[in-house]
């Protein structure tokens, strides 16, 4: 399962580094061109698609490789148990009945539901709360990492041009190339860290209590 995560995670790496190449071989007509700055806050919308397909595409692989192995609920860490129960409050009961035939073991596949997971709002914050509830670690390596700092600067940006609080004019101006290739490589690197981490849990069964 993580094989499929990681695997769409280089995909989306390798369309970002494809764009930065393009963006930083780009020639402005002037100072004030206007669509340079539109391709680099684009690059701002890239990063966090990047980021949050990744996370609650890992988390969804955290459900499933429970599921898959027939892991009771009863045999989960109680932090794990606590986000079930929630998530339980979310299902029809109707939908639920339906899909339901081992509570103890259906329960953790069926009252999870990716789309509601993160909705615009990820950023290392977030991650560590997730990785304190389901037990992962959220260490990385701060040399390259510098242990996403930069993703709520990248969440930010993104909810603003999303909302249309700013223009991609507005935003694109705040940044350099120079700026935006810090951003990238470092918050590429702390989610590829982030997902080895998963990895990692998911090998060891460390949602067990």
């Amino acid at each position: 399962m993580m094989y499929e995560v990681k695997n769409t995670f280089n995909e989306r790496k390798t369309e970002i580094e494809t764009y930065f190449t393009f963006l930083s071989e780009y020639k402005p007509v002037n100072a004030d061109d206007d669509l340079f700055k539109i391709l680099k806050s684009n690059l701002l919308i890239m990063l966090y698609n990047l980021i949050e397909s990744s996370i609650s595409n890992a988390i969804e692989a955290i459900h499933n490789d429970i599921f898959l192995n027939t892991i009771s609920f009863n045999s989960l860490k109680k932090t794990i148990k606590f986000l079930i129960i929630r998530n339980v409050s979310r299902v029809k009961p109707g939908k639920f009945v339906e899909r339901i035939n081992d509570i103890a073991l259906d329960i953790v596949k069926h009252t999870f539901n990716k789309k509601e997971l993160l909705s615009g709002n990820v950023d290392r914050s977030i991650i560590n709360e997730l990785g304190d509830k389901y037990g992962f670690s959220s260490n990385t390596n701060y040399a390259n990492t510098k242990h996403g700092n930069h993703l709520v600067v990248v969440k930010n940006k993104r909810n603003d041009l999303a909302h249309g609080i700013f223009s991609f004019s507005e935003v694109g101006r705040e940044f350099t190339i120079s700026d935006l290739e810090d951003i990238k490589k470092t918050t590429i690197c702390y989610i590829s860290e982030i997902l080895n981490n998963i990895d990692s849990y998911l090998q060891n069964r460390e949602y067990y209590a």
